[in-house]
């Protein structure tokens, strides 16, 4: 009887197994969106903020928001159709073996506040990518995406140990070539602002200093070009005497957020009026409360909660024509309840 049990337990263990196996490599997030297909719409890159998941069978993942680089470590756990990363649950929506889809796990929440990430293997697929014949390197070079790049055997920590001295304040953007061999190839220093060309110059020559994995297509290496703006300062740490090298780079091969970024004090201000506005519902004071809500909106004009509880008030009060509004730019925003309620309630 105990061997009946235990081939009664080697199915799912076999799944398991296979599961892990194929979770094993280099995951991108190439898209975000809620739940329901609504988009995802924020000021932090509408789900456009790049993430890469480096998964080993070792059971640790590497979590890196740097395209070139690596980022840091935390362990993980795959169970049935749970991914734990982390302190953080993930729901597996579907997994196969190039795409991997992940939403919060989050019981009772609505599926239009839910996100789904969605992240699709790395390095070892055919990816979509743009090449041109270079001269130069008598090769064929891949056009950089925000799934398609060469990789730095390391953190940025590591760029920055490379590069000796003092930091100057400052911006450059550059070009390089990193070839099928990881070496760096036609440097092209394009532009440079407050900082010396001579320390522009200098970050140049110690990107070849770093050891670099070629981009790959079907897992073959590729030569590919990226774009970068390098932005740098010195400055004291956390107001102290001691002074600290600041490096950050932007990817001009990166999706750009259609949102401008808000600032913090003007995000809490609109959370206030926000919180009030609900209050004052609360106690039946809607005319105050709409109130608030514009001045929410009037702050942080993509805040979606304010423009579905503004257009739930005034509809709950037989104000259809203003409710029809908000849910006209809640539809144009992508969110598929206010499309419905504009199809159903706002017909001329």
């Amino acid at each position: 009887m105990k061997y009946l049990v235990l081939l009664a337990f080697l199915p799912f263990a076999a799944f398991a197994q296979s599961n892990q196996q194929m979770l094993n490599g280099v995951w991108v997030k190439v898209k975000a969106q809620m739940k329901d297909g609504s988009r995802l719409v924020d000021h932090n890159g509408c789900g456009l903020d790049f993430l890469k998941y480096t998964f080993t069978p070792d059971g640790v993942v590497n979590r890196s928001t740097e395209p070139l680089f690596d980022g840091f470590k935390l362990p993980y756990k795959l169970t049935g159709d749970s991914l734990i990363v982390g302190g953080t649950i993930f729901n597996i929506v579907s997994f196969t073996k190039d795409t991997l889809k992940l939403s919060f796990f989050a019981p009772g929440a609505e599926d239009s506040q839910l996100p789904v990430y969605y992240f699709t293997r790395a390095l070892e697929r055919n990816t979509a990518g743009m090449a041109t014949f270079n001269a130069a390197i008598k090769d064929s070079v891949y056009q950089a995406t925000n799934e398609f790049f060469p990789w730095c055997k390391g953190d940025i920590l590591t760029l920055m140990r490379i590069i000796s001295g003092d930091y100057e304040k400052g911006s450059f953007k550059a070009s390089f070539i990193i070839d099928k061999k990881g070496k760096v190839k036609n440097y092209t220093l394009i532009s440079v602002d407050s900082m010396s060309n001579g320390f522009a110059k200098q970050v140049c020559r110690d990107f070849e200093n770093v050891d670099w994995k070629p981009a790959a297509k079907n897992g073959v290496p590729v030569a590919s070009i990226v774009q970068l703006t390098f932005k740098t300062q010195r400055s004291s740490y956390g107001g102290t005497s001691m002074m600290m090298n600041n490096m950050h780079i932007d990817y001009d091969f990166l999706p750009k957020a259609p949102y401008p970024p808000i600032d913090r004090d003007d995000f809490e201000t609109a959370q206030k009026y926000f919180k009030d506005a609900i209050n004052q519902s609360n106690s039946g004071n809607y005319d105050k409360a709409i109130e608030l809500l514009t001045k929410c909106i009037e702050i942080d004009s993509i805040d979606l909660g304010a423009y579905t509880f503004r257009a739930f008030i005034n509809a709950s009060r037989g104000k259809t024509a203003d409710a029809c509004k908000d849910w006209a730019t809640l539809a144009a925003y992508g969110q598929l309840d206010g499309a419905k309620k504009l199809a159903k309630f706002c017909k001329k």
